[in-house]
């Protein structure tokens, strides 16, 4: 590594607000902002890049919500006239939406993923699934798996839940972003199998994860709770401080339909889970593969209802197996997934770039 500092600006993704997106925080921002990468780079990052002075730019996913195929050819070019080198980062596999997502993303937008993983010198991706899908446009494809800021999470004993919602009751949580209603009703029959089996005995808590009204409705006959922070908290760190001190659950759940979008998708809902401590079930699907062992860090279910109620009865009635599962997730994320850990994994691929220059 050059003993002078490498100098990188992120250019996350942001929507009308302005502010970075979860995503860009998790996977680009708190990574390269971690006391372990101080010593070796220096980071600026914002909307726009104006030509500065840097060794490294570094575009998050589509950028901006007014991204064009225009803008994009034109800040490449900026990019190596300055004689930078450019890094195009990417968690999703956008040529394979679900029928019911295609009309999210225009075929401009298809186009400017395709051209920037064509023409990034280096592309950062989070699984192995998705590095093989866009070998095909670049061969210089690196996987770092996401990791959780250790410095966001409140630290708690695994496995043992205060129950500040509700104490009576047995506490499933579900955490997502507003695009997995798909997810979530494909377990809803399972979860009111298991609510009407043992009535006032369970209570449902949901973060996110619901972005139809027609979704809202049919949960709208179970015991469901909407969970969020106050406003200001909404920006991801802060929440991640907010959810790892506030949330308590006896289960998570992470529900994932098996289709070619979501094969090529992250285990984050594990690691959110395990840094609060929680036992989660999770749909056998190629995303928990290699970080979930079945019953020892965690469940992994079948996308059947027979499945997904057998998970849930089991662990809701065995208080052991619960806490043996959260103990064992938690030790695995704070052994091997926190960024304490794994932002230094960035060093050897700069080092490559650096050489290029």
């Amino acid at each position: 590594m050059n003993s002078k500092k490498i100098k990188i600006h992120i250019l996350f993704e942001y929507g009308e607000d302005l502010r970075p997106h979860g995503s860009a925080f998790i996977r680009l921002l708190r990574p390269f902002t971690h006391p372990n990468l101080q010593e070796y780079v220096e980071v600026s990052y914002g909307l726009h890049y104006e030509g500065e002075a840097v060794d490294i730019v570094i575009i998050d996913r589509l950028w901006r919500s007014d991204v064009t195929i225009k803008l994009v050819k034109k800040l490449v070019s900026d990019v190596h006239y300055a004689q930078a080198k450019l890094i195009y980062s990417l968690d999703d596999n956008f040529f394979d939406l679900p029928p019911n997502r295609i009309g999210e993303f225009t075929e401009e937008q298809l186009d400017i993923v395709a051209y920037l993983i064509h023409n990034a010198d280096l592309v950062h991706v989070t699984t192995p699934i998705l590095k093989e899908l866009f070998l095909m446009f670049n061969q210089n494809i690196i996987v770092i798996p996401l990791a959780l800021d250790e410095r966001l999470i409140i630290p708690r004993k695994p496995g043992r839940s205060s129950k500040p919602f509700n104490a009576k009751r047995k506490i499933i949580g579900y955490m997502g972003t507003l695009t997995h209603d798909d997810d979530l009703e494909m377990v809803l029959p399972a979860l009111e199998s298991i609510c009407k089996k043992y009535p006032d005995e369970i209570e449902i808590q949901i973060i996110g994860g619901i972005g139809r009204i027609s979704t809202k409705q049919d949960l709208s006959n179970l015991p469901v709770y909407y969970i969020e922070p106050e406003q200001e908290e909404n920006e991801y760190p802060l929440f991640m401080l907010w959810y790892t001190s506030k949330i308590n659950w006896d289960i998570a759940i992470a529900p994932l339909n098996d289709n070619r979008f979501n094969r090529s998708k992250s285990d984050i809902k594990f690691l959110d889970y395990s840094a609060i401590g929680v036992p989660g079930v999770y749909s056998k699907v190629p995303a928990y593969f290699s970080s979930i062992q079945h019953l020892e860090t965690g469940w992994l279910a079948g996308n059947q209802v027979d499945s997904w109620i057998n998970a849930l009865e089991t662990l809701l009635n065995d208080d052991e197996l619960r806490e043996k599962l959260a103990r064992n997730a938690s030790r695995y994320l704070f052994s091997q997934r926190t960024l304490a850990r794994c932002a230094q994994l960035w060093l050897e691929p700069l080092k490559d770039l650096m050489v290029l220059l």
